[in-house]
C-alpha cells in the first residue's frame, strides 16, 4: 500500500507539473501572440503613410530648389500647404516607429526582432536622407525600402501564423461544426 501511495503521489506531481508548464506555455504563447498582433497593426499603420511622407517630403524639398519658387505667391502657398502636410506625415510615422520599436523590445525572438529593426532602421534614414542626397535619390531608394517594410510585416504575420499551429498541436485539431 505504501508502495501505491507513493507513486501515485509521484504520478500526480508529474501531472501537477506538466499541467503547469502547459499553462505557462499557453500564458507566455498568449502575450508574444498579442504583442506580434500590435506590431503587426503598427507595421500596417506604417505602411499606410510611409510612401506618402516620403513623397511629400521629397516634392516639398524640391520647392525649396529656387529662390524663384519660393518667391512665386502661389509656389508659397502650395509650400505652406506641403509643409504643413509633410510635418504632421512626420509626427504619425514618427510615432508608429517608436511603437514598433517598443513593440520589438518585448517578447519577439531575436531573429524577428532584427529583421523588424533593420527594415524601421532603413525607413527612418529614409526619410531623413532628403537633405543630403536629394528627392530624386531618395525616391529611387522609397521602393526598396517599402518591400523590407513589407517583408518584415510578413515575417510577423509568419510568427503569428506558426503560434496558431502550435496551439493546435497542443490542443490537437479542432473541428468546425456548421
Amino acid at each position: 500500500m505504501l508502495i501505491n501511495n507513493a507513486s501515485q503521489a509521484r504520478r500526480e506531481r508529474a501531472a501537477r507539473e506538466a499541467e503547469r508548464q502547459r499553462v505557462h506555455a499557453e500564458r507566455r504563447e498568449a502575450f508574444e501572440l498579442a504583442h506580434l498582433q500590435d506590431l503587426h497593426a503598427e507595421l500596417t499603420e506604417l505602411l499606410l503613410v510611409a510612401e506618402t511622407r516620403v513623397l511629400r517630403s521629397c516634392s516639398w524639398h524640391r520647392l525649396l530648389d529656387t529662390p524663384e519658387r519660393r518667391a512665386d505667391q502661389n509656389g508659397r502657398e502650395r509650400f505652406e500647404r506641403l509643409e504643413a502636410s509633410a510635418t504632421e506625415l512626420k509626427r504619425t510615422t514618427n510615432q508608429h516607429v517608436e511603437k514598433i520599436n517598443r513593440l520589438t523590445g518585448l517578447v519577439i525572438p531575436d531573429r524577428l526582432r532584427t529583421l523588424v529593426g533593420n527594415a524601421c532602421g532603413r525607413y527612418e534614414y529614409l526619410a531623413e536622407m532628403i537633405a543630403d542626397d536629394g528627392p530624386d535619390r531618395t525616391e529611387a531608394a522609397l521602393p526598396g525600402v517599402i518591400d523590407q517594410l513589407h517583408g518584415a510585416q510578413g515575417h510577423v504575420a509568419a510568427r503569428i501564423r506558426d503560434i496558431y499551429v502550435s496551439a493546435e498541436n497542443l490542443h490537437g485539431s479542432t473541428t468546425v461544426r456548421r
